[in-house]
């Protein structure tokens, strides 16, 4: 029987990886460097990581360990081994709270009861060496032991603004010190003063860049007209603003501390501002620029819209809004998603990068990913554009990473009533605001997720829907993605898009009364597709991966194309388009047919999610390429490789053409090797 490549590697991996084991049991250090050198050569994973820290710790250089540790981490960071090995090297240099916070971290991502154990008892020994430490200063001992505790119990940031530990980050100062420093507060909120668990989704927040002042501050006022945004923190708060002589002075009464107030300034000069209460003040923003070649670069991401679906009943009927405003520019017939899921898709638009590349995956622990990614809105922002992003999806929110580079975010949970009509009628305000500025927005539309989530909640929709459509075939899935195929949600699923459309012609509308068509770059997409659109037990299929990618404004050319294109080419597409440079290290790159050296040959689709199986999907002109391990992934996300199994579909009848065009097989087989050598398990 022949070997598949993955196969033969892993072979070579496993026999290299026992070779090491007996080089280190006998001590035998210059075989174990050509062993590791040979490993090296094949992938570098999380097994190499802890590979080169134990070699290192072997020969005493707990410093080389501990660096090749932290780089580790930074890559596999809900990997227990690295969690452990860590927090092990940082005990031997003597940084014993270093290592109490790495056990307790190899604790939270230990994914068997064995492994838990473990973690266990080196947090045991610990606490022991911190008692002996602290026994003067209990204090800080509990203060220490009650970190981790919250950190064991910390909860994902889809519930913003709830922070980890479900409190309020109303009004609370976020990356303090950084340029990227934030305060959230309510908006449009007259009686309320703060949310807790059970009212955070019924309100809708804006977030805005700036700082905390104690007692007074001076800004110089160089634009002819300032907006000058400020929130007080507590009650019985004065403020002075002295500006050319003037005096201006508030109280709580003039400016309650449950919002945001803009104040407008139509004077240049040195802005003098008092407080007997530390108060925050966002940064000023001139109402008048000097207009760039695109005035306008607006994103409309509508979450779990298959293009696949609304091409085969027929788009123009469906969206003729949007087809007719999007007539005047490209539409692409064949973009793929880069993920089956929000989370990891959007993660991809925003960064340009595949999901092993950005890292952003697991549903529930907090990775700090916009930390080693510049976002797309940074690229924006650095170019002098007022940024802004609204909407209601709880995968995009500030907490995640996506506070950097945005000047002001508006968000409320879309579960909690944040849908399109209410997002489309405030961008058009902030548009309407800040109409002499250059604007970069990104909003995002969720209401059809309503249709895999089960939620009833519209009346156009409702009112249009027969009764017998009402009745669901199957249950949705253990989550929104699994959702299996249901023919009745299919009727919602149309009637859902169209309403979006129908509001969407009121932005349509606006762009075509105030802007240029070379003024603008307006660009709709999706992040996914839907799985209950087709009776297909391959998660992966065509209804789940094909999106919407059309782009109108300026130079883009009019028409369509069916060139094969990916997700991660939105960002470089954007950037080209609005004479930026994209970046270097990412993995999009300009289609050709929108003015790039060379088209795909083929788009790519992975699944990465703890507890199901790593799957991956390659469509070319004639084939449909299916990769799947035969084991349930863990929480680091390494793919276990030990078993899988792959099929080459014709896309024409549906057959599997493995074994009629091996060559084939094996080549796909190495694009998925090369997109996971780096997260893979095998022993």
């Amino acid at each position: 029987m022949r070997r598949k490549p993955i196969q033969q590697r892993i072979e070579q991996l496993n026999n290299l990886y026992h070779s090491i084991k007996v080089s280190f049991e006998s001590n035998n250090i210059p075989l174990l460097e050509e062993y590791i050198n040979k490993y090296n050569d094949i992938t570098e994973d999380a097994n190499l990581i802890s590979i080169k820290s134990n070699y290192f710790f072997q020969i005493g250089d707990y410093e080389q360990a501990a660096k090749v540790l932290e780089e580790g981490i930074k890559l596999y960071p809900f990997n227990f081994d690295i969690n452990l090995n860590l927090g092990i090297v940082y005990e031997m240099k003597s940084f014993f709270t270093g290592s109490f916070h790495r056990y307790v971290s190899a604790l939270k991502y230990a994914s068997t009861g064995e492994k838990q154990e473990l973690a266990k008892t080196y947090i045991t020994q610990i606490n022991l060496v911190l008692r002996e430490i602290y026994q003067s200063d209990q204090n800080k001992l509990l203060q220490l032991i009650e970190e981790g505790n919250r950190f064991l119990g910390e909860i994902d940031y889809r519930l913003f603004p709830l922070d980890h530990n479900k409190q309020s980050s109303i009004r609370q100062s976020q990356a303090v010190g950084t340029s990227d420093e934030y305060m959230t507060n309510l908006y449009r909120s007259y009686n309320n003063t703060d949310i807790d668990e059970n009212t955070s989704p019924y309100h809708m927040t804006e977030t805005l860049k700036g700082r905390i002042h104690k007692s007074e501050k001076q800004i110089s006022l160089t634009g002819s007209q300032t907006l000058l945004p400020v929130s007080t923190l507590e009650n019985e708060t004065v403020l002075n603003f002295n500006l050319n002589g003037r005096n201006y002075s508030f109280s709580n009464e003039d400016l309650p501390y449950n919002q945001y107030h803009y104040l407008r300034f139509n004077e240049k000069g040195l802005l003098n501002i008092t407080m007997n209460k530390p108060i925050f003040i966002g940064t000023p923003i001139p109402l008048q620029e000097i207009s760039k070649k695109k005035r306008l670069i607006f994103n409309i991401f509508v979450d779990g819209l298959s293009f696949d679906f609304i091409q085969k009943h027929d788009f123009k009927s469906i969206m003729p809004n949007t087809h007719a405003f999007f007539q005047k520019g490209f539409t692409s017939t064949n973009c793929y998603a880069t993920s089956e899921w929000t989370f990891p898709s959007v993660a991809s638009m925003f960064t340009g990068k595949y999901t092993t590349n950005h890292g952003l995956f697991h549903p529930d622990f907090n990775y700090a990913f916009a930390e080693n990614n510049k976002m797309m809105q940074e690229h924006f922002k650095e170019a002098e554009y007022f940024t802004a992003q609204i909407g209601g999806d709880w995968r995009v929110t500030p907490a995640h990473g996506y506070h950097k580079g945005f000047d002001r975010i508006l968000y409320q949970n879309f579960m909690g009533g944040m849908d399109c009509k209410q997002v489309i009628t405030e961008s058009i305000e902030h548009l309407e605001t800040f109409k002499e500025r250059n604007n970069f927005m990104w909003i995002s539309l969720a209401d059809v997720h309503h249709v895999p989530d089960e939620i009833d909640c519209n009346l156009m929709t409702q009112a249009q829907i027969d009764i017998s459509k009402r009745v669901r075939i199957n249950k949705k899935g253990s989550t929104t993605v699994l959702t299996p195929y249901d023919i009745n949600k299919h009727e919602k699923y149309i009637l859902e898009i169209k309403r979006i459309d129908f509001y969407l012609n009121i932005l349509y509308t606006y762009f075509d009364q105030h802007y240029q068509n070379e003024e603008i770059l307006v660009l709709f997409h999706s992040d996914h597709g839907q799985s209950f659109l087709e009776d297909e037990p391959f998660l992966l299929h065509e209804s789940r991966r094909k999106v919407p990618f059309m782009i109108r404004g300026g130079d883009v050319p009019v028409g369509e194309s069916d060139e094969l294109m990916e997700l991660i080419d939105m960002l470089p597409t954007l950037l080209h388009y609005s004479d930026l440079s994209a970046p270097k290290d990412i993995d999009g790159h300009l289609p050709a047919c929108l003015g790039g050296k060379e088209s795909r040959k083929f788009a790519f689709t992975e699944a990465i999610h703890p507890n199901q199986t790593y799957k991956a999907a390659i469509t070319d002109e004639t084939h449909i390429f299916r990769f799947e391990n035969g084991h349930p992934l863990q929480n680091d996300g390494l793919v276990d490789l030990n078993d899988y199994k792959i099929q080459l579909i014709n896309k024409e009848t549906g057959s599997d053409e493995t074994d009629v065009f091996p060559d084939k097989a094996d080549h796909y087989e190495e694009v998925v090797w090369e997109h996971i050598r780096k997260h893979i398990i095998f022993n």
